[in-house]
């Protein structure tokens, strides 16, 4: 059995992932037996989306929500902190305006709005502290996390005082069809990797799983 690369949470680890599947993506191959759990946070959005909201994407990655919904918005303004994801997101989405950011520290000029609609598809979660000074009124905040729950996102909304608004918990059975591709899976998820498990519970299909999202809308003070 082949040992993958480490874990990618660090910025060589996503400049890893520019290079090998241009752009971020989840580095393991896997099977759905359902549709994809991020749907949910794609209806979400198109139906937030009129030619008068203006957008901030935290953790923009390659840009492919740009390219995709910016078109139906006002405005998609889009931060990132590793410049191989920017390089190509500025190609693939001229209309956006992206820009390199870490999340720390002062705003840039470029990220500080106000802004209508802020999201988040598995991106940092730190961008709800910001929300008081990056919102216009009115505005919602839209996330979708790698778990079925992801607690820092409603912890972190009731610090700032912004109130859940809906809430969804999506499941799909998945599979990974090698032990390769169930290590890298593990690895990325900060998961345990049990060679039991696989030695256990594989099928001719692969390991099977659940592929899991957490998706909230929130918007400011009282529901």
């Amino acid at each position: 059995m082949t040992e993958p690369v480490p874990s990618v949470h660090s910025r060589e680890g996503y400049a890893r992932l520019a290079r090998e599947l241009a752009g971020y993506a989840h580095p393991w191959r896997r099977e759905l037996r359902g549709p994809d759990p991020e749907l949910t946070f794609d209806l979400l959005l198109s139906s937030l989306l009129t030619p008068e909201t203006r957008v901030l994407e935290a953790g923009c990655g390659h840009g492919p929500d740009a390219r995709r919904f910016g078109p139906l918005a006002a405005s998609w303004t889009a931060y990132d902190f590793i410049p191989e994801f920017l390089e190509r997101a500025r190609r693939e989405a001229p209309h956006a305006h992206f820009h390199e950011w870490n999340g720390r520290g002062a705003v840039p000029a470029g990220l500080r709005g106000p802004f209508d609609l802020i999201v988040s598809r598995r991106g940092p979660t730190s961008v709800i502290l910001r929300l008081p000074e990056l919102a216009a009124p009115g505005a919602h905040f839209l996330s979708v996390g790698p778990r079925r729950h992801v607690p820092q996102v409603p912890e972190r909304l009731a610090q700032v005082g912004w109130t859940v608004l809906g809430e969804w918990q999506v499941s799909v059975r998945a599979f990974a069809p090698t032990w390769e591709d169930w290590v890298t899976r593990c690895r990325f998820m900060d998961e345990e990797v049990r060679p039991e498990e696989w030695a256990t519970r594989a099928t001719p299909r692969g390991l099977p799983y659940q592929e899991e999202r957490h998706i909230v809308l929130a918007g400011p003070g009282e529901s």
